[in-house]
């Protein structure tokens, strides 16, 4: 089991961190060298000899240990707060995580003062602006009670068929899910497998509600994979190991009495080989990707630089085998749901997965799969979302044979032994929709089931209101799933998520409409100019690729396409141009006394401006923020 609490002890030589009031006896300590780096096990009579330390702090976690360009950071939790309870068992966030610098005392001092050049410490100042960035994306979960990474059928099933809680442990976690997997490496190694946290990157959102008198309590969780991590256009479809971009295993928890039931839907981009590079445009274009023999995969076939030719009648039928294999394998039957654009420049993406799948066996693909291709913006179509429910008819089956996870008295009575997988091409809003939609008519179900609702009764009555003016069943559900949708789309694309006024209130608003262009702003700005850089941080606390110094690209190592995306001396004069026209338009409505020679001036300006800016945008690739350490793609 992971400790509670930690004794973090420091001075400007050493670090050590140890178990606090732990009712077993922990003789050893972890010793941090702030010198040389090295870190070690030690005898606690050994450590008490040290000088005195000049902090002495209690925190609340260990999370890892990073490695980066030249320096290395003990990362814990500062600061935890409750999330809620799940089945009388404690899920807290981590209110403030602190990746603490192991040489930050001494690099002013010899031996470091010398070993470390001006250009060293400067990219490590970079380093770990890159790690801070990564702490603070998103909400991590975490408990002491039970093993936040399993779903309670998972945690069933690992506990003998009971909801007797397994304590949270590396060792029993399911390691998709494990956000801090890598960085706890160094800290495994040492044998101290039982110090380190189990992190889940997601949402955890707890609720209570008062249903036909009686008292129903709710959970949603999602669970993010620590496999393919990336940003929304920087990170897109699978790899060849079948791992895809924002796959996210979300569970609705509802429990009454002593009766619990538990539903799992997963998410995920579409598991083809295929990119959407940002390049300034409001909507990328999606473009397929060329595997070459030798397995890897080659740059884009957009135009920008040579595509490997092959034979091959599908380059991404291995990836797409691999996943769904992978989804069968452990969640059972799979439906399928894709709600990309029939037509358009998502339609390549459709008619590429639909010839995979129509090949059937042959393909590699599990006979257990079915698919669905749903345009949703066409079925949707003037806002019209309650049309969600003639898909959801249409899967009706499967869900039901599915079933869902049902416990009693703290036994398993029944298993869910299937799986809806919803994508669209961010594998956010409109599948959030979607999701939430299915998760509503199967809490009903449940509800019956359990004997708090009658024959064809539904808790969803959005007009509904609980007892003495507290929140509907309905209103505390929606609610959990808008706040998940917005932490899973701030996670992947950097804004709150769109089309959540629907989620939140079961109506499409023309308010809500505008927020959605707020946020589509928002994603713009991070897609295109800070993601590339949140990418490499992703990758190097993924372990995809390393920080260290030692491992640093050279300007030799750089790649063709890197090459052909360097702005030239034509580009930037562009660019300048077009800012400059810009910012002096203003001053030409100012320019002269007569108003048609304002005007002409303004004209002129904007025009010039609109003129260069088009040429940008030909070029926008060149202009954006993109990864520079070539890590996930």
């Amino acid at each position: 089991m992971s400790f509670e609490r930690y004794r973090l002890r420091m001075s400007p030589r050493w670090m050590t961190l140890e178990p606090a009031d732990s009712t077993l006896q922990v003789r050893q300590v972890l010793f941090i060298d702030r010198t040389s780096c090295e870190v070690s096990l030690r005898e606690r009579l050994e450590v008490a000899a040290l000088s005195k330390a000049t902090s002495d702090e209690i925190v609340y976690g260990l999370v890892g240990i990073a490695n980066s360009y030249i320096d290395r950071y003990l990362i814990v939790v500062r600061k935890r707060e409750v999330a809620g309870h799940i089945m009388e068992q404690t899920v807290y966030r981590a209110a403030k995580m602190e990746a603490i610098s192991v040489l930050a005392p001494t690099l002013g001092v010899l031996p470091n003062k010398a070993r470390y050049s001006k250009a060293d410490k400067k990219a490590e100042v970079a380093a770990k602006k890159a790690l801070d960035a990564v702490l603070g994306l998103g909400s991590h979960y975490f408990s002491f009670d039970f093993d936040i990474t399993r779903h309670l059928q998972a945690r069933s099933t690992t506990n003998g068929g009971t909801v007797a809680p397994a304590l949270p442990s590396l060792t029993r976690a399911d390691m998709r899910f494990v956000w801090n997997r890598h960085v706890s490496t160094d800290v495994v190694r040492m044998g101290l497998v039982d110090w380190v946290l189990p992190l889940v990157l997601g949402y955890v959102g707890v609720g209570s509600a008062i249903v036909a008198g009686k008292s129903v309590r709710l959970a949603v969780l999602s669970r993010r994979a620590a496999d393919r991590p990336g940003r929304r256009l920087t990170v897109r479809g699978a790899d060849m190991q079948g791992e895809v971009a924002n796959f996210v295993e979300t569970e609705l928890l509802l429990t009454h009495a002593d009766s619990a039931a538990s539903f799992v839907q997963v998410r995920g981009s579409m598991p083809l080989l295929w990119a959407q590079p940002a390049a300034l445009s409001l909507k990328p274009k999606p473009v397929l990707k060329h595997e070459p023999v030798g397995g890897a995969v080659a740059t884009l076939e957009d135009g920008t630089v040579p595509v490997v030719s092959t034979t091959a009648p599908s380059h991404s039928t291995t990836p797409a085998a691999r996943h769904f294999k992978k989804l069968t394998d452990t969640y059972g039957a799979v439906t399928a749901v894709s709600l990309i654009d029939a037509t358009g420049p998502e339609a390549v993406l459709g008619r590429e997965l639909a010839s995979i799948l129509s090949a059937g066996v042959t393909s590699g693909v599990p006979p257990s799969v079915r698919y669905l291709a749903w345009d949703f913006h066409t079925e949707c179509a003037g806002m019209k979302y309650d049309r969600v429910g003639a898909l959801l008819a249409s899967i009706r089956r499967d869900v039901e044979a599915a079933g869902v996870c049902r416990m009693r008295a703290g036994r398993l009575v029944k298993s869910q032994t299937g799986v809806v997988r919803t994508n669209c091409v961010d594998s956010l809003d409109r599948t959030n929709v979607v999701q939430c939609a299915l998760a509503a008519t199967v809490a009903d179900d449940v509800l019956r089931a359990f004997g708090v609702l009658p024959a064809g009764g539904t808790a969803m009555d959005r007009a509904a209101v609980g007892p003495r003016g507290a929140p509907s069943f309905a209103t505390v559900f929606q609610m959990l799933w808008a706040d998940n949708a917005d932490e899973m789309s701030r996670v992947y694309a950097g804004s709150p998520a769109l089309k959540t006024d629907y989620t939140r209130t079961g109506k499409r608003s023309k308010v809500g409409a505008v927020k959605d262009g707020l946020s589509s702003a928002r994603r713009y700005v991070a897609n295109n100019f800070s993601d590339g850089g949140l990418q490499d941080a992703l990758d190097v606390w993924a372990g995809v690729v390393s920080a260290r110094k030692a491992d640093a690209r050279s300007p030799a190592d750089e790649t063709a396409e890197e090459k052909a995306l360097k702005p030239s001396a034509k580009d930037k004069a562009l660019l300048a141009a077009m800012v400059l026209c810009l910012a002096l338009a203003p001053a030409g409505a100012t320019y002269g006394g007569r108003w048609y020679v304002r005007l002409g001036l303004v004209v002129a300006l904007v025009g010039a401006a609109g003129g260069a800016g088009f040429l940008v945008l030909k070029s926008g690739r060149k202009f954006v923020n993109r990864p520079k350490l070539l890590g996930t793609t």
